[in-house]
């Protein structure tokens, strides 16, 4: 199972960190962003599967094209956003982790605005003048 390989360099990585901090602080963060980056690199393989399963979804439904990506684009910048906050967080820098997850809404917000332009479409041609 991929989830407890993942677990284990985490739990591995999270130890490792420890130990640095009372010897060399300054590399335990290169040792953090080196433990998430293979843990990324482990689940690229199955975010692949996923993105080509919503892909073959979408291209099967009948709703309007423009919602699917959208969608997923979100889901990109949530995870990125949130991923890199994480980071941030535990490199001790709360304020950037802030700022990035702000950005990431704002991001959300400038991607979805063709579906809130749709809806509001939408209600003017159900709502009589």
């Amino acid at each position: 199972m991929d989830i407890v390989k993942i677990a284990v360099i985490g739990m591995i990585g999270a130890v490792l960190s420890i130990i640095m901090k009372s010897y060399k602080p300054e590399f335990s963060i290169h040792l953090v962003l080196s433990t998430v980056l293979i843990i990324f690199i482990m689940i690229l393989s199955k975010l692949e599967i996923v993105l080509s399963f919503f892909q073959s979804i979408s291209s099967e439904i009948n709703i309007n094209k423009i919602y699917f990506p959208v969608i997923l684009k979100i889901l990109g910048v949530s995870y990125v956003a949130d991923f890199t906050a994480q980071i941030c967080k535990d490199a001790g820098e709360g304020a950037i982790a802030n700022k990035v997850e702000f950005a990431g809404k704002v991001i959300i917000m400038y991607i979805a605005l063709p579906v809130f332009l749709s809806i509001i479409d939408l209600i003017n041609r159900l709502i009589p003048e």
